[in-house]
């Protein structure tokens, strides 16, 4: 899996060839940059494979038939994780009547970040209980920031909640990790 910040993107001149141009190469491109991540992200949400595809091929078709309108999309990357994140919560709702949406039952995404590489496998299966643990808007935060490299700005505008709210939220998960890591090396 590719991580979205590893490369210069230039949104910009993609919007401009796809916009101006109607250019496939720079949408498919725009697709493949963008579909591994926003998969893992809707799985952790949805757990299920076929409707993850659909509700990503559908936001995709409607980026494209957006035309002139995708001149206004200044974060691409913003607008897509919230994308499925809404499409996610809206094909729970009509799968079950009784879903908490507040709090994204079971999010779970997993993606091994640079630090983690680094870390031996019995730490990280330590750390990612942690975090398996947390509160599911808490694990999504926290997934994003720390994982994917989203700024708290664009946490907030995809979990459609505060910076403050995300600030909170990193900081009960860092709070949790340090504290169980405490806990666990003072038993150990």
């Amino acid at each position: 899996m590719q991580k979205l910040n590893q490369d210069p993107f230039l949104w910009t001149e993609l919007r401009y060839a796809i916009v101006f141009d109607r250019d496939q190469l720079a949408f498919k491109t725009l697709f493949k940059k963008f579909y591994p991540d926003l998969y893992d992200f809707g799985h952790a949400i949805i757990k299920s494979p076929v409707p993850v595809e659909d509700i990503i091929s559908e936001i995709f078709m409607k980026l494209w038939l957006l035309e002139d309108k995708l001149m206004e999309i200044e974060n691409i990357k913003t607008y897509l994780f919230r994308s499925v994140r809404n499409n996610a919560i809206k094909y729970l709702e009509r799968q079950h009547t009784h879903v908490d949406i507040s709090e994204i039952i079971d999010f779970n995404y997993q993606y091994p970040s640079v630090e983690q590489e680094y870390i031996s496998s019995e730490n990280l299966k330590i750390i990612q209980q942690i975090i398996d643990e947390l509160p599911s808007k808490c694990k999504m935060a926290f997934t994003l920031v720390k994982e994917l490299g989203f700024t708290y700005h664009e946490t907030a505008a995809i979990m459609e909640i505060s910076t403050n709210t995300v600030d909170r939220h990193i900081q009960l998960a860092l709070r949790r990790l340090r504290d169980s890591i405490t806990c666990r090396k003072i038993n150990s």
